[in-house]
């Protein structure tokens, strides 16, 4: 009974704090909620396949290095260049994927970052529940309290920073008009990703031989997050002002109704729009608002890439078909 306790708080410990902070995270990407299939199989991904294949990756590649020995050195190429790279990479390639069959949903930088920071969240969901389970069994349920204080508190952040670089990159690619940063920025935000975790698994693997080393992690982890969240704050005016701008012309043409552009250039309006619907127990229509709300804000964000990136046949159609949605909403 006493087992089974333990590791159902493990398994609590492992994956609320990770779905908490991607609550969050979805939280802020405020005007276009992305569909609940790609979040929940961004999270998926980090949490099985990613984990599966970089453990295979990472077992071939310590053939190599395991001539060195045991010891710090060897400890060291492990965790601060062969886990960061076959990390990011496998953690990476559902971003990559969603590039490729799922383009539209990325519509603006802050996606970008988004399904970066779910894949993380999923692969630290699965992790720290292999590292709890391993040090209850070594030292008890106390040791894997404190691990989770600082795996899931301390560093809880920092796998989906590490990605939500990777998903930056790849976002800044799909939507710039220029073709250096399509080619450099998701090479630049991969890099990112390998810098950032080889950083923080450097000043880890040395707290074995001085505590002070963490520090290195702590600053390279909170610096990285306190950046994000700025920039977050950043693509999240930016969204509104093309809501703003783009919108206008679909109210002169009667596509929008006067009254409600105010309310879908404004998340709070939206919040409360909604919620009043909601205590009138309207429940079919609170659901067609948020339809409505997230079809307006990805046509502004469909024009603002036809203005930016260039003509497009896929764009046009695209902005087309969110017209034609919109009309069909009103009626």
């Amino acid at each position: 009974m006493e087992t089974l306790t333990a590791l159902i708080v493990i398994f609590i410990l492992a994956i609320v704090p990770m779905l908490l902070y991607a609550l969050v995270l979805w939280w802020m990407d405020r005007y276009e909620k992305e569909p609940l299939g790609l979040i929940l199989a961004s999270f998926l991904w980090g949490a099985i396949p990613a984990i599966i294949f970089s453990l295979i990756a990472q077992l071939v590649m310590d053939i190599p290095i395991s001539a060195m020995g045991p010891g710090i050195g060897y400890e060291l190429v492990g965790s601060s260049l062969i886990a960061p790279v076959t990390e990011e990479i496998f953690k990476g390639i559902a971003l990559f994927l969603l590039l490729w069959r799922f383009r539209r949903e990325i519509d603006t930088p802050l996606d970008g970052i988004l399904y970066g920071g779910l894949v993380g969240f999923g692969f630290a969901t699965t992790e720290n529940f292999f590292y709890f389970l391993s040090a209850y069994e070594m030292e008890g349920l106390g040791a894997a309290l404190m691990l989770a204080f600082f795996r899931a508190v301390l560093f809880g952040l920092n796998h989906a920073l590490f990605t939500a670089c990777t998903g930056l990159g790849i976002a800044l690619a799909r939507t710039s008009p220029h073709r250096e940063v399509r080619v450099i920025a998701p090479i630049m935000g991969l890099l990112a990703a390998m810098t950032l975790h080889g950083i923080h698994n450097f000043g880890a693997t040395l707290a074995s031989l001085t505590c002070w080393s963490l520090l290195i992690s702590i600053l390279a982890d909170w610096g990285g997050v306190l950046a994000l969240v700025g920039l977050i704050i950043l693509f999240s005016v930016r969204e509104r002002t093309y809501l703003v701008r783009y919108l206008d012309e679909e109210v002169r043409e009667g596509r929008i109704p006067a009254e409600d552009y105010p309310v879908i250039c404004s998340y709070w309006r939206r919040v409360g729009r909604r919620l009043e619907v909601l205590l009138r127990g309207d429940l079919r229509h609170w659901k067609r608002l948020g339809h409505y709300y997230r079809v307006a804000s990805e046509l502004a964000f469909a024009k603002h890439r036809l203005e930016t990136v260039g003509a497009d046949a896929d764009t046009r159609r695209h902005i087309g078909q969110l017209r034609r949605d919109l009309e069909r909403l009103q009626r």
